[in-house]
């Protein structure tokens, strides 16, 4: 290896002239011994020029000296170049050779952009796994940009409760500079799950305490979530039942995953929800009957009690995290096949009869339609004083909900709401009259 060469290469490198510093240190290795640090180098330079394309060729040649004693961190720069064409599948190969050695410094950031690349194949299950993997590590200086993405893979999962564990960890180190990022993620799981009191804490603590600007759908939900909490504050009793919210059956709209995580690429965290998964990724909602998941809701605010009074070491809400993915594997779907989701039926056609009766807009609750459709069914219910949902008939993608309602004059009339899954809960399709159960029809 030119040395003298090498050393221009350090220089030009040194003062951020990228272009200059590849010409040297290709110059330096030649091909003569000891030319994988020149290679390195010069793949790093290319990097930094945004040459994914020669930077793979030229880290492939510094994996050719058998000698070089970085091989791992030129394996983690290639799967970052990888990354960066597109070439996710190789790039989980170059990540997963950079972890073979045990002595790596830089475990942690395979990990992370191995995680990365899976996601963006699809993997979430094996991105979720790797990114807690690279938290968990211990030379890991920022586990928070571990446990922000893990969060965020949740959440392309639909198990938002497991997400919000993950951004609260996060938050637990002081040191994450994402902080402003992981407070507007954690707003979007409380929004999505109902707890709009705090999703807005914490969508305002991202802008106000961090200056983190939302984005189009964060701020979409903040506005919701603000806007149910006034809507709760001047609730109405109306002849012996009362409106009030109903947890969303909205999704927010999906926006770009997180970044790989990559050693030399300057990247940033991702900031809000992702792509859904397969139809084989099983939410742990289907696994539980409506009281089951009331009591886990109940379970995680008075495990936010608890670690608002404890100001506990960070790791532990890490070692929660970790929990929380371990109980979640291997889920079943026979609750799926009963016809369970969250929100239930019953939750989806309450919240629409009570948004009817207040006078709220109710095509939230419908399945996506055209507002003039929505507005023809729904005229086919009277003005009412009071309803009783009288039963549901259930199956996997499709239910029945029987309701009956007492009209401002005339008797009880009874009808039925038929709805269809959409995600892990349901929305409504149609509103017909029973006219079996109302003595009408011919």
């Amino acid at each position: 290896m030119d040395e003298v060469r090498f050393e221009e290469g350090q220089a030009a490198y040194a003062a951020k002239d990228y272009r200059a510093a590849a010409k040297a240190f290709l110059s330096a290795a030649g091909r003569g011994e000891g030319s994988g640090v020149a290679y390195h180098m010069a793949g790093n330079s290319l990097i930094r020029l945004r040459r994914f394309s020669d930077a793979v060729t030229v880290y492939r040649h510094a994996l050719n000296d058998e000698s070089y004693d970085k091989r791992s961190a030129v394996h983690a720069n290639l799967g970052a170049a990888h990354v960066a064409l597109g070439e996710y599948a190789e790039a989980v190969k170059s990540y997963d050779a950079a972890l073979e050695d045990p002595d790596y410094a830089g475990q942690y950031r395979a990990l992370q952009g191995k995680a990365g690349a899976l996601f963006e194949m699809g993997r979430i299950e094996d991105a979720a796994a790797a990114y807690r993997q690279a938290a968990l590590d211990g030379g890991n200086p920022d586990p928070g940009k571990a446990l922000n993405n893990l969060g965020l893979c949740f959440m392309a999962m639909d198990r938002p409760t497991d997400a919000v564990e993950a951004y609260r960890a996060a938050l637990g180190f002081d040191t994450y500079s994402g902080r402003g990022r992981a407070l507007a993620n954690l707003g979007m799981a409380y929004y999505v799950i109902g707890r709009h009191e705090e999703a807005v804490k914490s969508f305002e603590k991202a802008t106000g305490m961090h200056g983190h600007q939302l984005s189009e759908s964060a701020q979409t939900a903040y506005t919701t979530s603000t806007n149910q909490l006034r809507a709760r504050e001047q609730r109405e009793v109306v002849d012996g039942w009362s409106t009030g919210e109903t947890p969303p059956v909205i999704e927010p709209p999906a926006e770009p995953g997180p970044e790989p995580g990559a050693y030399v690429i300057p990247s940033s965290d991702a900031t809000t929800s992702m792509p859904h998964p397969s139809g084989d990724d099983v939410d742990t909602f289907f696994r539980m009957t409506d009281q089951e998941m009331r009591e886990r809701d109940r379970e995680a605010r008075r495990t936010e009690r608890r670690m608002k009074k404890s100001e506990r070491s960070p790791w532990a809400a890490v070692v929660v995290a970790v929990v929380v993915v371990a109980l979640a594997v291997g889920a079943l779907t026979a609750l799926f096949m009963m016809g369970i989701g969250y929100p239930t039926q019953r939750m989806t056609v309450t919240g629409m009869l009570e948004a009817r009766a207040s006078g709220n807009p109710v095509a939230g609750y419908w399945v996506a339609v055209p507002t003039s459709d929505v507005d023809r069914e729904m005229a086919k219910l009277p003005p009412m004083t009071e309803f009783t949902i009288e039963g549901v008939e259930r199956s996997p993608r499709t239910s029945r909900v029987t309701v009956t309602v007492t009209p401002e004059s005339g008797a009880p009339l009874s009808y039925e709401i038929s709805l269809a899954r959409e995600g892990v809960g349901w929305k409504v399709t149609g509103v017909e009259n029973d006219w079996r159960s109302t003595g009408g029809g011919s």
